[in-house]
């Protein structure tokens, strides 16, 4: 089930990997941690478009057993559980399509560890989809609804996540629309 489970979210993300590329400048982000990151299809594109940044993907022992043909001189692959593991200490930590799979007390755990091991000068790239303020139809309002039904998670407005990331001490920064269904929401230390 695991390896179904990631080809359908390396299947997903390739639209978004690429939307996401194309929204955000990485050129900067030193070392990235992509938290929960499953085959780092996300981690390693941004590594291979960023010549100067270093990448570490972290996500449960089994996931990385099976991406270690990804890890390089440039991308290392750290094992762990990110509800119980300290994450590893870098300049920039980037989740996708993670914390919408929690409730608000998980996903406020999962931050709070990001926000622990963050050094004060660290961001936090969250790449989620984002509920419009709007009362009409929206992509992400069926999805918000299949995510409490199977995960029990959900997905976020801003103003959601904006105090999601108060609470575990980040000050969202903006948020950076891309061509996909999903938007970066970029984070720093408060």
């Amino acid at each position: 089930m695991g390896r179904v489970f990631d080809a359908a979210m390396v299947s997903k993300a390739r639209i978004q990997v690429a939307s996401v590329l194309a929204a955000y400048d990485f050129s900067d982000c030193g070392t990235i941690a992509d938290i929960g990151g499953g085959q780092g299809h996300l981690l390693q594109a941004v590594v291979d478009a960023a010549e100067r940044t270093t990448g570490i993907l972290f996500d449960l022992p089994p996931v990385i057993e099976r991406a270690a043909q990804i890890a390089s001189d440039r991308l290392t692959l750290q094992a762990g559980d990110f509800f119980k593991d300290p994450l590893p200490v870098c300049d920039t930590y980037m989740l996708m399509d993670v914390i919408h799979d929690w409730d608000v007390e998980r996903a406020t755990a999962i931050l709070a560890a990001v926000r622990k091991a963050a050094p004060p000068h660290a961001r936090l790239l969250l790449v989620e989809s984002v509920i419009p303020d709007d009362p009409g139809p929206d992509w992400s309002k069926a999805m918000d609804i299949m995510m409490l039904i199977h995960t029990g998670g959900r997905q976020r407005t801003r103003s959601e996540h904006e105090s999601l990331l108060q609470t575990c001490g980040f000050r969202l920064e903006r948020v950076v629309a891309t061509a996909s269904d999903v938007s970066i929401l970029e984070a720093v230390c408060a």
